[in-house]
């Protein structure tokens, strides 16, 4: 009959056959470290990998003292100790008794620095293109899982906030998560004021997504400035770099978004208190002049500014006619004066010394061959006129003879 295994029997099965094999202990083993823990407990929980593959890891707190340097992602390191099961989950691990910093970086390691610098070179994490984040945003976009705690965690901290949420689903670890949340994010263009990209912690393989380059590239071509809360507060992404502003969670992240209700209420109660003492304050001012106005157009000061301006009237008539009197008596002198001079040299003048003269029907005559014998003219004195015929018209020649 075909014996069949409890899964407890089972995984004590694996653990004998594992742990009496001498192959798997007293070994040294080659890896990159990654999601290293420190427990409370005092052992260190990572993950020992290389480019291929990984396998859980523990060092007991007993065995700190034989760790040369100190453990942190990233780094490089030769283990020594013994493969074994953790029977409660089945899972295969190294149980490490000493550990060393191996020669170089883990491979992952290099790739994240390598990427860092070739896109700081080009200038996506440059501060001059940080955009400031909208102080009152009316439409906020999040880019996340749908089964995240991440979501749920930005909602509710966003709360009583009156924004518009467009949230944009994306797959946020694993295969194909790279291109999903570069849809979510071109999903968003031309929607938002403000994009979160976030999700909750996690191993350095689950966040690996968030330090591709095509994703850091499109949070750097968001239409609008991008907050990046990727795992706990000691994860560090490409992503980060490329958004405009970095927070150490999802909640801060929210947090960063929108301003306090709380804080909004009391600095609006603030503005109306302010706003209604500079009202009180310029009625008053207003009363003040008012009542100035009312007592400067009292009956008796209208009386006193009205007898002033009768006086004043008067006087400026007097002058008036005054100067209308000296200003015809100049004009008259010299009316005169101008008609002396005018008679001095006028025609009368010269008549009324014995010259006369000559007048035709065709006008005046100057030259004795202006009428002919016969002929009718007016002789014009100083005083009359004479009405005569020609006898006789007589040339200069003829006179001079």
């Amino acid at each position: 009959m075909t014996q069949i295994f409890t899964v407890t029997n089972l995984n004590e099965r694996i653990r004998e056959r594992l742990e009496n094999d001498p192959r798997l202990h007293d070994l040294w083993a080659q890896g990159e470290v990654s999601n290293f823990v420190h427990h409370r407990s005092g052992h260190m929980y990572f993950t020992l990998k290389d480019r291929d593959s990984q396998i859980s890891c523990v060092l007991f707190k007993g065995n700190i003292g034989q760790v040369e340097t100190e453990l942190r992602n990233g780094m490089n390191v030769l283990l020594f100790g013994d493969v074994a099961v953790y029977r409660p989950q089945g899972r295969v691990q190294l149980v490490a008794r000493a550990i060393k910093r191996d020669a170089g970086l883990g491979f992952r390691f290099l790739q994240f620095e390598a990427l860092k610098k070739k896109l700081g070179e080009e200038g996506l994490f440059d501060e001059e293109q940080k955009r400031p984040l909208p102080l009152y945003p009316e439409r906020i976009g999040i880019v996340t899982s749908l089964q995240g705690a991440a979501l749920r965690d930005v909602v509710r901290t966003i709360g009583p906030y009156p924004a518009r949420i467009i949230i944009s689903p994306a797959r946020v670890q694993g295969e194909k998560a790279e291109e999903s949340i570069v849809s979510a994010l071109l999903a968003l263009q031309g929607r938002t004021d403000l994009i979160i990209v976030c999700r909750g912690g996690g191993s350095a393989e689950d966040l690996w997504c968030f330090n591709s380059e095509v994703v850091a590239r499109a949070v750097f071509a968001c239409d609008s400035p991008v907050i990046s809360a990727v795992g706990h507060e000691t994860d560090v992404t490409i992503t980060d770099f490329a958004a405009d502003m970095r927070a150490a969670t999802p909640t801060a992240a929210a947090k960063i978004a929108v301003p306090d209700v709380a804080d909004l209420k009391i600095r609006l109660e603030q503005s109306q208190v302010r706003i209604m003492r500079a009202l009180w304050t310029s009625l008053e001012r207003k009363e003040e002049r008012l009542e100035y106005i009312q007592r400067s157009l009292s009956p008796s000061r209208m009386y006193s500014i009205t007898g002033d301006l009768r006086q004043r009237l008067d006087h400026l008539s007097d002058g008036l006619d005054l100067a209308q009197a000296e200003m015809l008596k100049a004009r008259k002198t010299r009316l005169d004066a101008a008609k002396g001079k005018l008679a001095a040299v006028g025609p009368r003048a010269t008549l009324q010394r014995g010259y006369a003269l000559v007048r035709s029907k065709k006008g005046l005559v100057v030259a004795w061959d202006d009428v002919l014998p016969g002929e009718e003219v007016e002789l014009i004195l100083g005083r009359g006129a004479l009405r005569c015929r020609i006898l006789e018209c007589i040339d200069e020649k003829e006179m001079d003879g």
